[in-house]
This record gives C-alpha cells, sequence and structure tokens, in this order.
C-alpha cells in the first residue's frame, strides 16, 4: 500500500510540479497555506513535504515551522522534510531543530529526493 505523503508549497506550479512526481510513488494531498496544511493533515498522513516559506507577506517565514511544530506536538509519527529556496541557514536549522528529517533546497534535485524521502520516511 502507498504511502500517503502532503505537499505543502504556496507556488501552485511547484506544487503541482511535485504532486506529478510524487504521485506515482505516494498516494498524495496537497496544501497552498498554514491552515489546509492543518486540515489535511487531520487525515492519515505518513509523510510532510513542507516549503519553510508559505506567504510572501510572512517577513519572519515562520508558516512551514509552524506547521511543524504543530506536527511534532499533534502527529510526532509524520515524517517531516522541509524545502524552501532561501539561503538563510537559520530556517534549516530551526527545522532541523523541530524534527524535520531533511532539508531539501530548491530548486530540489527530483533523483535525490525520491532517494532521500524512501530511506529516511
Amino acid at each position: 500500500m502507498k504511502k500517503k505523503i502532503l505537499i505543502v508549497d504556496d507556488q501552485v506550479m511547484y506544487l503541482k510540479s511535485l504532486e506529478i512526481v510524487l504521485k506515482k510513488i505516494y498516494h498524495t494531498y496537497t496544501a497552498d497555506s498554514y491552515e489546509s496544511a492543518l486540515a489535511c493533515l487531520k487525515n492519515e498522513i505518513d509523510i510532510a513535504l513542507i516549503d519553510i516559506r508559505l506567504d510572501e507577506d510572512d517577513k519572519n517565514n515562520m508558516d512551514g515551522l509552524r506547521i511543524l511544530e504543530w506536527i511534532k506536538m499533534n502527529k510526532p509519527e509524520v515524517s517531516a522534510f522541509v524545502m524552501s529556496a532561501y539561503k538563510e541557514f537559520i530556517y534549516a536549522e530551526k527545522a532541523l531543530n523541530l524534527g524535520a528529517k531533511h532539508f531539501f533546497k530548491k530548486p530540489i534535485d527530483i533523483t535525490s529526493m525520491k532517494a532521500i524521502l524512501k530511506e529516511k520516511a
């Protein structure tokens, strides 16, 4: 049986691209905001792939980290991974401290990502 993955990104084209690639391996769910991600996480999800910055107006880049915090407190069995196009390492460090299993730098090497998800999820 396929594992269930939630992909969270506010950039619709990136979200759809990841969904197309990953739906061959996983049963996919998508969310484009903090609120929609939490709604999906109420389902049985095995893996979450979360963009750190989900809202261009969120200058503190907190939405993705808030999702990680929610997972850690409410669904610790979910294997969480994060991604970002931003170079600030502080966000990667915060994400890893919140339990993320890996930080992917955008643009993501799809072959590498699939191997890491398979190994660490």
